[in-house]
């Protein structure tokens, strides 16, 4: 049977060096959930979603959840899933991104005993979670705390946070586990991770994919299966998404040509760098530059496609 595609769109943030949490709060996120929107989405950190008004729709991969006031979801990386308010309604919603793997290091330096952080990890991927505030009030109160933390930023509000992730990680594998979510196998996500990391780090410099598989200790026709059943692209999309984020800072800094963003980026001459911008964002690097919406936005957006059986 042919395969259909599926759109769905990645939306890349960035965390602040020092910091564990994206934290996307106020007024701003009452909005029309879903409107003149056809496609699931995915993220590359931990989403944790609270809602305070509205109804409408939660999409968690194939699952369909009705929400409302005092409903939360917490969304793996790479999960695809959308919120949709009621037909001409608004929502009103409050989001925080985590960094898992920051956490887990944290929680595996601090350890009395090795914690097995690869399983731990691909429990927590494994799956998402839509819940009422009653259903899960440990878990309630901790993303809470959280959400408080980031917001009155008071003194040593970072070290305070620490502490609060690593209770949101124990909890969330608690609830995992009693509710029998506990994978049978271990979730081929955590292997990618060290490419991931890779790209990050070196995505200035020339990257073949056969550095990418030997990061991850495993064969490069293997990794490029995994790599594209856990992030839905290639790993040559993905460099090209991340050299792209890059180039979009350097082009608000104002203090740069466009080879020099082009070298800057990785890219070995600036007709690769434009066609590879406009192929992402549908206009090339000098007519984005000019757009001032662009100056507030605080995700990239990336639609690609995914094949269904």
């Amino acid at each position: 049977m042919a395969k259909k595609k599926t759109k769905l769109e990645f939306r890349y943030y960035d965390i602040e060096p020092n910091e564990q949490v994206l934290a996307l709060l106020g007024e701003h996120w009452r909005r029309s959930y879903g409107k003149d929107i056809d496609s699931l989405h995915f993220h590359n950190f931990m989403e944790v979603g609270i809602c305070y008004e509205g109804h409408g729709e939660s999409i968690l991969n194939d699952s369909v959840n009705i929400f409302e006031k005092d409903c939360m979801i917490i969304v793996p990386p790479n999960y695809p899933h959308s919120n949709t308010a009621d037909f001409g309604t608004t929502a009103y919603w409050e989001w925080l991104y985590l960094d898992i793997d920051s956490v887990l290091q944290d929680m595996e330096e601090l350890s009395f005993s090795k914690l097995d952080t690869d399983y731990l990890r691909s429990v927590l991927y494994e799956s998402a979670l839509f819940f009422h505030r009653d259903e899960y009030s440990a878990i309630s109160n901790i993303i809470l705390e959280i959400r408080g933390e980031c917001h009155k930023k008071a003194y040593m509000y970072k070290e305070a946070l620490k502490g609060i992730l690593q209770s949101f990680v124990v909890e969330l594998l608690r609830i995992h586990n009693l509710s029998g979510n506990m994978p049978k196998k271990s979730s081929r996500n955590f292997q990618i991770v060290p490419a991931l990391s890779y790209v990050k780090q070196h995505y200035n410099e020339e990257i073949k994919i056969q550095n990418l598989a030997e990061a991850c200790g495993i064969s490069e026709p293997h990794f490029r299966r995994i790599f594209k059943e856990c992030m839905n692209m290639g790993p040559n999309d993905y460099i090209n998404i991340i050299r792209i984020r890059e180039a979009s800072k350097f082009l608000l800094k104002n203090f740069a040509t466009m080879e020099e963003i082009a070298f800057l980026v990785g890219y070995g001459d600036v007709s690769t760098f434009t066609r590879n911008f406009k192929k992402i964002f549908g206009v090339t690097p000098y007519q984005w530059k000019r757009a001032p919406e662009n100056y507030s936005k605080q995700d990239f957006k990336v639609s690609v496609l995914r094949g269904w059986e």
